[in-house]
């Protein structure tokens, strides 16, 4: 380069000018960096020409279940929504074609599994490769749509709790007082025990659910101490061994750890473990076995309650859970509600899975080692 053209130059960088290969490259370098915000993003990108995709990033790819991107290039942008949706989107990628803007709208996405996805489908037009296409922003709701659920139904069990203990602590009182009634009337009129013996039972009955109830509460700070949960599923496994063996019924439990400390309200945990064992035992009326798996990581302690039975039907497999629902004669719909409250009191979590094979409830709740 001779000595008037590095001046030139020399002057173009004291301007604050680039020359055009520092502009190429410049240029290059953002496509490049657009490139790599685009195919990471988040949220699903598709580009279209005439509702058929020329470009879909990798969140896409996994968003519609397909294995490559050849999967979803060259088909059109309408095959994968669903058919209740496609007239609105029609009409929305007419308006984009013509320059117009869409404000985002929900839609219901088909995968290339069959699944489907509730998304929200927001899109710009745009230039690809010099010609006019379509820029189409997809956000998962599914994530989303959950968190509100669990807000939702965390709410509800919120508001149940403090209106159940409200109301079984008033009513107790009461109960007190006819069951101590009762027991007068019933030496004064021998004759009639048989009446007084069903009455006696159903208010055992109510004290039963009214107890229930009051469990809902959150457990004072005073009930929380360290507990060997190995210990205590021996000794509730102790307890329903009689009942299980007159049922033809095997309770095992298996320990994966010598020790699992909690620390934990030990009367409440111990109401847990005999619920979802209960449960285990009642959905195997022609006998059968329980399994209790016990294991420990760094950071949870994880009990399963595994039975033999013929699981839960699919239409009321959502609704356990909920306050008063039950399928038993006799049941009051409150015990697996109570027996999740009070795990989630214990900053736990307890998870349900069911098939033809069996029902599994599996409880997490965090340890804390003795020293």
């Amino acid at each position: 380069m001779s000595d008037e053209a590095q001046g030139k130059v020399g002057l173009l960088h004291e301007q604050g000018m680039n020359t055009p290969e520092q502009n190429m490259r410049n240029l290059e370098y953002n496509a490049e960096l657009y490139r790599r915000i685009v195919e990471f993003s988040p949220d699903t990108v598709i580009i279209t020409k005439n509702d058929v995709c020329q470009y879909i990033n990798e969140t896409g790819i996994k968003l519609l279940h397909a294995e490559s991107k050849s999967e979803i290039m060259n088909k059109s942008i309408l095959d994968f929504i669903h058919d209740d949706d496609k007239e609105t989107l029609k009409e929305r990628l007419t308006n984009l074609n013509k320059g117009e803007t869409a404000l985002p709208h929900p839609y219901t996405l088909i995968c290339l599994d069959g699944s489907v996805a509730e998304v929200e489908l927001k899109a710009i037009p745009t230039f690809f490769n010099n010609e006019k296409a379509i820029h189409i922003i997809v956000r998962d709701l599914s994530e989303q749509k959950i968190t509100q659920e669990l807000m939702i139904k965390s709410e509800k069990l919120s508001v149940a709790g403090q209106l159940a203990a409200g109301i079984a602590h008033e009513i107790r009182n009461p109960i007190t007082s006819i069951k101590g009634f009762l027991q007068l009337m019933e030496n004064d009129i021998p004759e009639k025990k048989d009446y007084f013996e069903v009455v006696s039972s159903e208010i055992n009955r109510i004290e039963s659910i009214l107890n229930e109830l009051l469990a809902l509460a959150k457990p004072k700070a005073s009930d929380m101490e360290k507990v060997n949960l190995i210990e205590l599923v021996n000794q509730v496994v102790t307890l329903l061994n009689t009942d299980a063996i007159m049922k033809d019924i095997e309770i095992k439990p298996v320990f994966m750890c010598k020790r699992c400390m909690v620390v934990c309200d030990e009367n409440r945990i111990k109401q847990v473990f005999i619920n979802f064992i209960k449960n285990a035992m009642e959905a195997m009326p022609s006998g059968g076995k329980v399994m209790i798996e016990v294991e420990q990581s760094d950071l949870v302690t994880v009990i399963k309650f595994i039975d033999e039975g013929e699981g839960i039907p699919d239409e009321i497999a959502g609704r356990i859970g909920e306050p008063f629902f039950t399928t038993k004669s006799d049941g009051t719909g409150l015990g697996i509600m109570v027996s999740k409250q009070i795990i989630e009191n214990h900053s736990g979590k307890v998870k349900i899975s069911s098939d033809q094979s069996g029902t599994c409830v599996e409880v997490e709740i965090p340890i804390s080692y003795c020293r």
